[in-house]
């Protein structure tokens, strides 16, 4: 038995970790539905009782955790939370992906230099601001080249901004952004890409588990007058990012692949001490304004994120069935009245404000080759 084993053997418990008390939501389904999933693979308790002080608690947080408040919490290492802790609160954002546009632009105390550096082949064009002045600096250098894309750095990965053709358009998106949160988190400039496809490459472990993945992530279409994201199509195999090249990647996966691990790497080398049991990242490939195809990652999810429900269904699936090599796990978000494939896992259904009933669910396909 390995020490892995040894580690989560007798009881425990599984609690959810919310950075705020929000009402509940779509991200609130995921990460409930999530952490009652991780207590059944544990074999632990989740919910109702009270704790036991003599319990092993594993903690699942909505939020990539800082040293404070992992120490605050009791997490020492990656065998006690689904997620990541960093040192620093912009570590977490993709802010910390780009360079600054200059020496003397304003950055948080304890910016790494040396991480654009290690990731220029990694990602796409752009720049990190802190700063309404730096933001819009970078913005008017990008738009020579074509248009750019503006996000908050605490923005989903996933979350394509308004692609933005001019510096009036670039300086009103950026003075809707509230200052402090500016000065915290940071934004993120980019050149914006056309015919977009978005890769999701991931790893996570979970007491003696480990998984990655790799797949795309559905393009959004409107439905009842709300974006709807439509979920992630992904290859599960047990094992590191290296595992992957057991199931046939074509050029574009492999690339994909390679420029998250590169990522991964050098983001935790930078800011250490950091630690990760749960990883993820898009990967977005398309064309930029001289129609030139351009690979890179976007950021990284250290938490609980949409695709975890089909995370933690290919690690049950593997549990259950010995000798189980790959399977593909996808999740879907559909409008409307829908028929939920048998086998699928309902983890959120409600109406929403325009009146379209919204079903989130996952599925798992065992006899992927």
């Amino acid at each position: 038995m390995s020490i892995e084993e040894l580690q989560f053997r007798g009881a425990g418990r599984v609690e959810a970790v919310m950075r705020n008390e929000p009402e509940y939501d779509s991200g609130t389904a995921c990460l409930g539905h999530t952490a009652e999933r991780i207590a059944r693979l544990l074999q632990y308790e989740y919910g109702g009782a009270p704790r036991d002080d003599r319990q092993r608690i594993y903690f699942v947080p909505d939020h990539t955790l800082t040293l404070a408040e992992a120490a605050r919490l009791g997490i020492r290492s990656e065998l006690d939370l689904y997620g990541g802790v960093v040192p620093y609160a912009f570590v977490a954002t993709r802010a910390a992906t780009h360079p600054p546009v200059s020496a003397d632009a304003v950055v948080p105390q304890t910016w790494s230099y040396a991480l654009a550096r290690m990731l220029a082949s990694s990602v796409l064009r752009g720049y990190s601001a802190f700063s309404v002045m730096d933001a819009c600096i970078a913005a008017k250098r990008l738009l020579r080249s074509g248009p750019v894309r503006i996000h908050c750095g605490d923005a989903e990965p996933a979350q394509a901004g308004e692609t933005l053709y001019d510096i009036d358009a670039c300086i009103e998106a950026i003075e809707a952004i509230p200052v402090l949160e500016l000065g915290v988190r940071g934004v993120v400039v980019e050149h914006a890409l056309a015919e977009e496809t978005v890769h999701v490459v991931g790893s996570a472990r979970i007491g003696a588990q480990s998984i990655s993945y790799v797949g795309t992530r559905r393009a959004p279409r409107i439905a009842y007058g709300r974006a709807v994201h439509a979920g992630c199509d992904l290859v599960v195999v047990q094992g590191d990012f290296a595992a992957l090249d057991r199931v046939g990647l074509d050029a574009d996966e492999r690339a994909a692949v390679l420029k998250a691990a590169h990522y991964d790497a050098a983001l935790a080398h930078a800011y250490r001490p950091s630690f990760a049991s749960r990883r993820c990242y898009d990967v977005v490939r398309g064309r930029n304004a001289h129609d030139e195809v351009r690979m890179g990652v976007c950021g990284q999810l250290w938490r609980c994120s949409a695709e975890s429900p089909a995370e933690v269904a290919a690690m049950l699936a593997f549990r259950d069935v010995p000798g189980l090599a790959c399977v593909r796990a996808s999740t879907c978000e559909a409008i409307g009245e829908v028929d939920v494939p048998a086998g699928a896992m309902v983890y959120h259904r409600s109406c929403d404000d325009a009146g379209g009933t919204v079903t989130r669910y996952c599925t798992i396909d065992m006899h992927a080759s």
